[in-house]
């Protein structure tokens, strides 16, 4: 892939829609939802509920915009990736302790591994936790593979699970307690460097990635799937590489928070349970607006699961309780409140909707620009989608790779 070509076309064609994309649409309200063209907005409104979820899905029904569907056709066809197929099976043994999403992602990233990696002969897993993917590469690769974690007790834990399952002349695995940060580490640095070492990170939270990466520059393989993006910081996070410092996009904390959101098809149930999740939020935030207009934008927080399943008024007592405040209003009142601003609830929804279009995007953006940045330090890169997304929608990997 020319990761330079598609970094360009991607950056040029968000460039424009910034004001869509790296704003809060709630606590811009309502000049957020003055960003959205009116066509889009009028045909968003004109949908019923199995058309605004085809919407979630990314998907248009109808007589869309033009300049809506030219728009999320060229991102699907900017963001469309190639998979890595095939999976190493796990017996019923290895798997034994794991997850259905955790089994799923080893047995994709062991075969992935396995063509790749013929001269590897030692590998570290930055985050390792129990130790799963250390152990079971150890055991069919043969490498000395080395887990650091933060986390003693997680640690702890995959050592008793070793000792439990060690095999037959026993296992070529050690775990070190310790953070994986910027600056020298001459305990662990060392671990990093050699034609013959592999860095491995499976899921690795935030600006971690990237330190991997930094760290990983005298490795002879590298794997890094990241997660958590609403933890960068930009700019120190993005633009890394030299050539997307060229190509620079506005990524505030709420495009970066955007990246993060699910890509896997919700079933009806999930879409509904949305739909009031934001209903509820929505005319709370409306709420707060009108009868506290001096603490500006309000946050209400998680609520229990339960709160959703009730009238609003018994969601918004809980919220007014939690916040200290007294909206002075009965429950029938505060139900009434919330019928009469259900025409503008909608509208923060299909802004919404509108929005989470440009997730996938941003992500992909994020990712090119570490490939980059990893042919700049003279890698051989592949950014490949690796996991079934509805289980693991954090599914992209770097793999680069210096040969023999």
């Amino acid at each position: 892939m020319d990761f330079q070509a598609r970094l360009a076309a991607l950056t040029h064609e968000l460039r424009p829609w910034a004001p869509l994309w790296s704003r809060s649409i709630l606590q811009g309200w309502p000049e957020s939802g003055a960003a959205y063209p009116g066509d889009w907005l009028a045909h968003a409104r004109s949908l019923d509920e199995a058309g605004e979820r085809r919407l979630d899905h990314g998907e248009l029904v109808g007589a869309p915009p033009p300049s809506l569907s030219a728009l999320m056709g060229t991102l699907q066809e900017l963001t469309a990736l190639p998979w890595h197929e095939g999976l190493h099976p796990l017996t019923v043994t290895e798997t034994q302790g794991l997850s259905a999403k955790k089994a799923h992602e080893l047995e994709r990233v062991l075969a992935l591994l396995a063509p790749r990696t013929g001269f590897i002969h030692q590998a570290v897993d930055i985050g390792g936790g129990m130790g799963h993917l250390a152990r079971l590469c150890a055991r069919t690769f043969g490498w000395t593979f080395h887990s650091i974690d933060r986390d003693a007790a997680l640690q702890d834990k995959g050592q008793r699970w070793l000792a439990k399952t060690r095999p037959q002349g026993g296992d070529t695995l050690n775990f070190i307690q310790a953070s994986v940060e910027d600056g020298l580490q001459p305990r662990i640095d060392p671990l990093f460097s050699g034609r013959d070492r592999a860095s491995i990170g499976l899921h690795t939270c935030g600006p971690l990635a990237l330190t991997q990466l930094r760290k990983s520059q005298g490795a002879g393989f590298v794997l890094n799937i990241g997660c958590c993006y609403d933890k960068l910081e930009a700019p120190r996070d993005f633009p890394v590489s030299r050539f997307g410092g060229a190509h620079p996009l506005p990524f505030t904390p709420h495009a970066l928070a955007l990246t993060t959101r699910g890509r896997h098809h919700k079933s009806e149930e999930e879409f509904a349970r949305m739909k009031r999740v934001y209903a509820w939020r929505f005319a709370f935030d409306l709420l707060s607006r009108q009868r506290f207009p001096e603490r500006g934008f309000v946050r209400a927080g998680d609520a229990p699961r339960t709160l959703y399943d009730g009238p609003f008024a018994g969601y918004a007592r809980d919220r007014l309780e939690r916040l200290g405040l007294d909206a002075n209003m009965t429950d029938a009142e505060l139900d009434a409140f919330e019928v009469s601003v259900r025409a503008e609830t909608r509208d923060l929804l299909l802004c919404h909707l509108l929005r989470d279009r440009f997730a996938r995007a941003l992500e992909v953006v994020l990712l090119l620009d570490r490939a980059l940045l990893l042919e700049e330090l003279g890698f051989q890169v592949e950014l490949l989608q690796l996991f079934d997304p509805r289980l693991s929608p954090r599914n992209l990997a770097l793999i680069a790779s210096r040969g023999a």
